[in-house]
């Protein structure tokens, strides 16, 4: 079963911010409200198909093989002190084309130290506070000299238990 392909009723909007007039838009995923964009469709279909019963599948049960199609837009997240930064174990060449930096290896306050702050690290925050995927609309306000890039971002949970968020897997969708 594809989720993705149902109709959407209404989007389901939980934050709309503009800082500075850059577009930061903040959305409940589940699968009542499932991403409509390409890539987000199939990593939450692969991602529901994984998690089973559990609230979210681990990172051991996800094999980039079986999205291989959609490798270049993935980010996987290590969560670093419940949240506190989290370490890029996985950033696709899509990303570094796009926001002008190769990411893995690095840490999100390290990648963004010199750069305009933003929401994101409090995107991803909400993954682990909440154990719950989200998906935000954005504007790349945080790379200076990017801010013309819009993009779409699914931001999903995984951990060995459903009390812990260990990893974020992350696709992105650009416009």
């Amino acid at each position: 079963m594809t989720l993705c392909a149902c109709p959407r009723v209404q989007e389901h909007l939980l934050v709309d911010i503009r800082p500075k007039n850059n577009i930061y838009r903040f959305y409940d995923v589940d699968q009542d409200h499932p991403p409509e964009q390409p890539n987000a469709c199939i990593l939450f279909d692969y991602w529901i198909k994984k998690r089973g019963a559990r609230a979210y599948p681990s990172w051991k049960d996800i094999d980039l093989l079986d999205i291989w199609q959609i490798a270049s837009c993935l980010i996987v997240k290590d969560v670093i002190n419940d949240g506190a930064d989290f370490l890029n174990r996985y950033w696709g060449t899509m990303l570094t084309q796009k926001a002008g930096f190769e990411g893995t290896g690095r840490t999100h306050l390290d990648l963004y130290k010199d750069h305009p702050e933003g929401p994101q690290l409090n995107t991803y925050q909400a993954v682990v506070n909440s154990r719950k995927p989200n998906r935000i609309y954005r504007t790349s306000s945080f790379i200076t000299g990017r801010e013309f890039v819009a993009f779409h971002s699914l931001n999903l949970p995984l951990g060995m238990t459903d009390e812990h968020v260990d990893h974020i897997l992350i696709v992105i969708d650009y416009e």
